[in-house]
């Protein structure tokens, strides 16, 4: 996840889709669509889901598949469980963001602060639908059938740079619910990450441990980032 393992790192942009020119009634269609899944996600205290995520990176030349279960308790717990590769782990418990990663640093564990970058891409979801609408040039609105769902594209350009770790993100948001099917997302660096949400439970019922971390015996726990100064 994020910058802190290969799987989440490119260094060159992927294109996105191309589309045909847009009506302005499609442009709406978008608009509306996010303003709806937008309300939804503002009213919801926790989910549970399932997801697939892939990414590549072109100057390796090789593309990452990787799946699990992600939880979050709003406004600042998250916890990602991988069950491809399994055993890899992320928990952001509130005060700080425990990433372990066995299968590509084994023996070691992260534990960053809070706001680290991995804790602001942890929370897609809230950088994708917390941010004021404001914030985004919204267009799209096209239909999009996503594994037999109906969903509406709906892409994210940022007005500023600094105010989402995104430049360009796409949402296919079901037509039925109120929720988003995938995402899409390039950072400023130009990773390319798609995430497909293959189940979504809001308002679930939680572990009482779902953010709980404890260090594996005979793991290191470390606060530097490999690489970094």
């Amino acid at each position: 996840m994020t910058r802190i393992s290969a799987r989440a790192i490119a260094m060159v942009a992927m294109a996105l889709p191309a589309y045909a020119p847009l009506s302005a009634q499609t442009v709406a269609d978008a608009e509306a669509a996010y303003a709806r899944v937008a309300k939804s996600w503002s009213g919801t205290r926790t989910l549970q889901a399932n997801f697939d995520q892939k990414i590549t990176n072109p100057i390796l030349g090789r593309t990452v598949v990787s799946r699990g279960v992600f939880v979050q308790e709003r406004p600042n717990r998250v916890s990602i469980t991988f069950t491809e590769p399994a055993g890899d782990r992320i928990v952001g418990d509130g005060k700080s963001l425990w990433v372990y990663l066995p299968s590509s640093t084994p023996g070691q564990v992260l534990k960053l602060p809070a706001d680290a970058d991995g804790a602001i891409v942890a929370d897609l979801l809230g950088q994708l639908l917390d941010t004021p609408r404001r914030a985004f040039t919204i267009t799209g609105g096209e239909n999009v059938p996503i594994d037999g769902r109906a969903t509406r594209r709906v892409q994210l350009v940022p007005k500023s740079a600094s105010s989402v770790p995104f430049s360009k993100a796409v949402l296919w948001l079901d037509d039925k619910e109120a929720r988003p099917v995938r995402v899409q997302v390039l950072d400023q660096q130009g990773v390319d990450r798609t995430i497909t949400l293959t189940s979504w439970l809001p308002d679930a019922t939680l572990p009482k441990d779902a953010f709980k971390f404890v260090t594996p015996k005979g793991v290191k726990v470390s606060t530097k980032i490999p690489g970094s100064a």
